[in-house]
């Protein structure tokens, strides 16, 4: 994939991972993640929310949300299947897939067959370079997204507050803009001509919606490209910091290490050391 300004990125595939543990201090992530408890019990802290789980349940969590997990002990042994993956495992950019993926919420704890839970172990068992290994990711990772849909376990970015067509229009058109711009200069004067809002009317309407502020949902888009960009191409810093829309490279670093708590230059030692393995 490419983007104008002409720095290419390795598609990111859907990634699987089994393991006997989950991080017990606060992180985030900028892919996807459906985190599937097998075994176990304990505390999965997510912003302000803190929430008992156990063996059976499904957990949606969003790119950059800060979260950890706080295990119990005392209970049976701990296990659990993670399903991560990057928007771009759902289509190219206007893939009517990925589209809809775009423009609604998931609900933070998932209600799933029984039968997923069987095809995620038999997966845990299988060798990760296994034949058709990523059609199988795929496959799970859509029936998950299909089911949540057919269950109506979701909510549209522009329904959460308001049901108004002229709100769901407003919003909607907000996200496609900044989505389609967050690599150019971005300002909420553009973004209020395709509302015929007000300036005060349109900024809580997308509060309420999105539960960001304007600028700060375009510092979060532009920080998750960044991080991509970061981990699969070879350009420096400044070259990145100024393809995803950041002028300022003091800002830049600043609002990285905000989102990520750490540097762009730790993060990509660090992440390019994972994806070499």
């Amino acid at each position: 994939m490419e983007n104008v300004h002409g720095v290419r990125r390795q598609p990111v595939a859907v990634n699987f991972i089994s393991q006997n543990n989950y991080s017990e201090e606060p992180f985030r992530q900028i892919e996807y993640e459906i985190l599937v408890i097998e075994k176990g019990e304990g505390l999965f802290c997510i912003g302000n929310s803190v929430v008992e789980v156990a063996a059976g349940d499904y957990i949606f969590i969003n790119p950059l949300e800060e979260h950890y997990f706080k295990r119990d002990y005392t209970s049976s042994l701990f296990r659990c299947h993670r399903i991560l993956f990057d928007i771009s495992a759902l289509g190219a950019v206007e893939d009517p897939c990925r589209s809809f993926f775009e423009g609604i919420r998931l609900c933070r704890f998932l209600k799933m067959p029984v039968t997923l839970m069987q095809r995620l172990n038999n997966v845990a068992l299988m060798n990760k370079n296994s034949d058709g290994m990523e059609v199988i990711l795929r496959s799970i990772l859509l029936d998950c997204i299909a089911y949540s849909i057919e269950t109506r376990q979701y909510e549209r970015f522009s329904e959460l507050r308001g049901k108004e067509k002229r709100n769901i229009s407003a919003i909607d058109n907000a996200l496609h803009y900044i989505r389609e711009n967050y690599s150019e200069t971005v300002n909420l004067g553009d973004i209020l001509k395709l509302t015929n809002y007000s300036k005060s009317h349109f900024i809580r309407l997308f509060k309420e919606s999105t539960g960001m502020n304007v600028s700060e949902y375009i510092n979060k888009y532009r920080i998750e490209k960044a991080c991509l960009d970061l981990i699969y191409t070879n350009n420096n810093i400044t070259e990145i910091a100024t393809a995803n829309g950041f002028n300022n490279i003091q800002y830049f670093s600043r609002k990285f290490k905000e989102y990520m708590n750490c540097t762009p230059k730790q993060y990509q030692k660090k992440r390019k050391k994972l994806t070499e393995r």
